[in-house]
């Protein structure tokens, strides 16, 4: 059946004798088609028909073997994704290609970021975002920032097409829009199908719903082996014609007389979507506009128990953790919560803290890193053997050169990671034994070398004097809630989505009264009466100093955006044009930077390096530290943050045993324990989220 009806003045798109083979695999033969602007045509055909392999091909996944494609009359040659891209091509697949784990706006700007000072623009693409979709007319969508996680199918499907039109596109190609989906969802869908049409775009849609097709199609085109069956007007064809073109490649039946209604009148795109279907309503009885308002704090809160009880509980269960600790070990020894202790046990989590969330980096890629205890070991010799009287490095360029060293390391690895598609956990651990013989070939067979100078020494052991600290602290808690309240302001102005005042109140008070607390008792004389000894030490500060820039960096740069993306949905983030090869070498380059940064701590601590350090078991500890924080095994979800509060609970527990005298083999498996209490929080939070899509 050859394509019939009278052709618009002008076709969008035309695709002439398009030939794809696979092999000694015939997939098209001399397929062709026309496809206007502002009309829905149904590409339908049973499995294994050819329709994937023509949309690819389309969308320069595939290119084509033979024939001619002509856009908007004049002839093109679509070689990649890039090339459909910019004829104003996109394609919505059957999976989606999104990422849960971020938000409606994150996703919709993936990969096409818009970055003011270099940094994203979250209220401007915000803005757009809603912008979009007001006018697609999607209204079920409550909240441009809800985690695409916690949306309907429905829901997801719209956001993906409104990701797909905003880019100035002229044909929208979608894979089974409705597949999967409930009534009132394929309902919503359908009413956005020929919303797309009725702006003037071009839409392909492959279905093999044929209520569906006819309910929106204005063109129907039939493909069977890889051949076209036929291709037309909506008006030529009935389903029993379209099943007879799919299984025979023929069809008996005379086409209806009429595309019409019982009258014998033509139907309108509305009458044919809502053709034989029952009005929708939502669940509220109309329309839900977007949110775009400021919560009130009963609202916040309602929202944020709705996120506890789903297993969304964020940071939640390890400050729990912290207090339980904290109570269990004071109840058995008063000295627990003691300022000295306290601060002790910041000292001694700051290395825990450090590597943790160098380890951040690659656990929200899905990978892991088994090899960071050695880059740190390398990173604190390399630093010890420069400063040494026969070399005599200043203390910044050994510093540099053991930070560079380090990062060397972890670019080595991601690149075989990476370019040779390794996996992490077998790279990671070849880099465990080789860097453990590294170090000891640097530091020579049971060789323990002192560091003799005082400013690495001090990096670890040093002290602010109690007006620094105060100062420091005071300035930090002046920007903290000088930035947070213009940010308010800023979004409120605009009309943009913003918490409740009250909370951003309670979070300037709850970093003011955190900070004046860790002042209070750093300052606190922990010495004797003959040798005071007081003020904050050097290794908060620093700390502090990486979890504020890494926290920067994954939260306000592209780069950051990417790292979370690529852990959600990998494939999603290669469809939206992310170098994934390049963003996972830079993480583990980073983690190895940052382990670098720990290892160094850990010699001012010691003083020195020693052939015994334990890079097996400091790994081990810093895993445990990221997922006991809250960052997932299983990708795109973590923050800096929860390194450092798992580093305080694995702190706590060594520290708190040590008090107690209990010895080091009950100090292993409490760690333990608390370990795989994390990991069965992160597998219920990933199981309950699936069962809610």
């Amino acid at each position: 059946m050859a394509q019939t009806g009278t052709a618009p003045a002008e076709w969008l798109l035309q695709l002439k004798g398009i030939e794809k083979h696979f092999g000694a695999v015939q997939a098209l033969s001399g397929v062709d088609l026309d496809v206007p602007a502002g009309q829905v045509t149904a590409l339908v055909g049973d499995n294994g028909a050819g329709k994937s392999v023509l949309v690819r091909t389309i969308a320069g996944i595939h290119e084509a073997d033979g024939g001619e494609i002509l856009w908007e009359g004049k002839q093109v040659r679509i070689r990649g994704p890039r090339d459909s891209a910019a004829l104003g091509i996109e394609v919505v697949y059957q999976d989606l290609a999104l990422c849960d784990n971020l938000d409606v706006v994150e996703n919709m700007f993936l990969g096409r970021e818009r970055l003011k000072s270099g940094l994203l623009d979250e209220d401007n693409m915000e803005r757009a975002a809603a912008s979009t979709l007001a006018g697609l007319n999607v209204r079920t969508v409550r909240s441009v920032r809800m985690a695409v996680a916690s949306l309907s199918g429905g829901q997801r499907q719209s956001i993906a097409v409104a990701k797909a039109v905003m880019w100035n596109s002229k044909l929208v190609i979608l894979d089974e829009p409705t597949a999967a989906l409930g009534v009132a969802q394929t309902q919503q869908v359908l009413d956005l199908v020929r919303r797309l049409a009725d702006q003037g775009l071009a839409v392909i849609m492959i279905s093999h719903n044929l209520n569906d097709v006819f309910a929106v199609a204005d063109r129907i085109a039939v493909l069977r082996l890889g051949k076209m069956a036929g291709a037309g007007p909506a008006s030529a064809f009935d389903p029993q014609m379209v099943v007879d073109l799919m299984t025979t490649g023929r069809s008996d039946r005379q086409p209806p007389s009429s595309g019409g209604d019982a009258t014998g009148q033509p139907l309108s795109s509305e009458q044919r979507t809502h053709a034989g279907r029952p009005e929708i309503k939502n669940d509220l009885g109309g329309a839900l506009p977007l949110v775009a308002t400021t919560q009130s704090f009963g609202d916040y809160l309602q929202s944020a128990w709705q996120k506890v009880r789903s297993g969304q509980s964020g940071i939640l269960p390890v400050l729990l953790g912290v207090i339980l600790i904290a109570i269990i070990f004071q109840s058995q020894n008063a000295q627990f919560l003691s300022a000295g202790n306290l601060v002790n046990l910041l000292v001694q989590a700051s290395v825990f803290m450090l590597i943790g969330m160098g380890e951040v980096f690659v656990l929200l890629l899905g990978e892991i890193d088994l090899s960071l205890g050695f880059v740190a070991g390398i990173g604190g010799t390399v630093a010890t053997l420069l400063v040494q009287p026969g070399v005599a490095w200043p203390w910044w360029g050994a510093i540099i050169a053991a930070l560079a060293v380090a990062s060397f390391l972890g670019f080595v690895q991601g690149s075989l990671i990476t370019r040779l598609r390794l996996p992490s956990f077998v790279v990671t651990l070849a880099g465990y034994l080789g860097f453990e013989g590294i170090m000891i070939e640097l530091l020579g067979q049971g060789g323990t070398i002192p560091i003799s100078d005082n400013t690495i020494n001090n990096l670890a052991n040093g002290t602010l004097t109690p007006a620094v600290g105060w100062t420091l602290t005071t300035i930090l808690i002046v920007i903290f809630a000088v930035f947070s309240a213009a940010r308010y302001l800023q979004r409120k102005k605009s009309g943009l989505i913003t918490p409740p005042a009250g909370l951003v109140t309670l979070k300037i008070i709850g970093a003011a009264v955190a900070g004046i607390a860790i002042v209070m008792i750093c300052n606190v004389n922990r010495g004797v009466p003959a040798f005071p000894f007081n003020g904050m030490p050097w290794v908060i500060p620093i700390v502090f100093a990486v979890l504020l820039a890494w926290t920067f960096l994954l939260g306000r740069t592209q780069f950051g955006r990417y790292i979370y993306a690529i852990g959600g949905n990998a494939e999603a983030a290669r469809r939206a044009g992310i170098s994934l090869a390049w963003v996972r070498t830079a993480a583990f380059t980073l983690a190895a930077f940052t382990a670098g940064i720990g290892g160094i701590i850990y010699a001012s601590r010691l003083r020195s390096m020693s052939t015994s350090f334990d890079g097996g078991t400091i790994v081990l500890y810093v895993v445990a530290t990221a997922v006991i924080g809250g960052t997932s095994l299983f990708g795109g979800r973590g923050h800096p943050l929860h390194a450092v509060l798992g580093g305080i609970v694995v702190a706590a527990i060594v520290n708190g045993m040590a008090l107690l005298g209990l010895p080091a083999a009950i100090q292993l498996m409490a760690t333990a324990l608390v370990l795989l209490a994390s990991i069965t929080i992160d597998v219920v939070v990933r199981r309950r989220g699936e069962t809610a899509r």
